[in-house]
């Protein structure tokens, strides 16, 4: 089975250019179940319902979230709808949406958890491994594989979540940091990993944003609104390939659309 992750949205360009694209990528890479960073992928923090449907029918089987996710009452009401659009596990019972989901693709059942990390990042969250051991628990024999998506800031955290939970999620990606990272691995259970898959958005910026709006807001420090950048879109992803009869990760491919 082949899982197809892609890096956070960084603008509605991006997400249109995953409208474009994504069902042509799916098809050449021969691709089962893709699942995408989607938080940014709106002009409010937090994705929309419009966005988000947007990328449901362009190819993406589940979107996944992060520290942005809560920061607007419209995506807040619209994560309780979608089961297929996540926000991050660790932000309790309490908070609107769910943390994780369980998709029937008519030949398998994929579990798929978002969870953040607390480690140089806003809000500082709880640590995620509890409740991560709390859905594996409850959703033990109701999956075939598992995905989990650790949105964080520091590398070291996301690895020492990934070896945590080594042969018991198929796979584990990094988001967050917008930088694809050298680092792909399959882990000694067979988990296959990377730190940060990257990034979907407008090239020629810092980070999918305009130099000129970041620069200034790091030398001020005055509040400001960054915009996008303005060069051609493009998508990173890592493709992960599992093998069914095991579970093991045998390929890691990075690839950039």
């Amino acid at each position: 089975m082949k899982i197809l992750a892609i890096g956070d949205i960084t603008s509605p360009g991006g997400a249109l250019h995953l409208e474009k694209n994504l069902w042509a990528i799916r098809l050449k890479f021969g691709i089962d179940f893709c699942v995408v960073n989607g938080e940014n992928a709106s002009f409010i923090s937090g994705i929309s319902q419009d966005t988000a449907e947007k990328l449901l029918r362009s190819g993406a089987d589940v979107i996944t979230g992060g520290n942005h996710t809560m920061q607007n009452h419209q995506a807040q009401r619209m994560l309780d709808e979608f089961p297929e659009v996540l926000r991050p596990i660790n932000y309790g019972d309490g908070a609107p949406g769910h943390g994780y989901t369980v998709i029937n693709t008519g030949a398998r059942r994929i579990l798929v958890i978002n969870a953040m990390g607390n480690v140089h990042i806003e809000p500082q969250l709880d640590m995620p491994y509890s409740y991560i051991e709390t859905v594996l628990r409850q959703e033990k024999g109701n999956y075939d594989l598992s995905i989990l998506d650790i949105h964080a800031e520091a590398t070291g955290e996301k690895l020492a979540v990934a070896h945590t939970f080594d042969g018991r999620i198929n796979v584990v990606f990094g988001t967050h940091t917008h930088v694809p990272t050298a680092d792909a691995s399959i882990l000694p259970r067979g988990t296959g990993y990377i730190s940060d898959v990257g990034m979907c958005g407008e090239s020629g910026g810092i980070l999918g944003m305009e130099i000129g709006s970041v620069i200034f807001k790091m030398k001020t420090k005055l509040p400001g609104k960054f915009k996008c950048a303005e060069g051609a879109p493009f998508a990173d992803g890592v493709i992960f390939t599992v093998n069914e009869a095991n579970g093991r990760v045998t390929e890691i491919k990075r690839i950039k659309f």
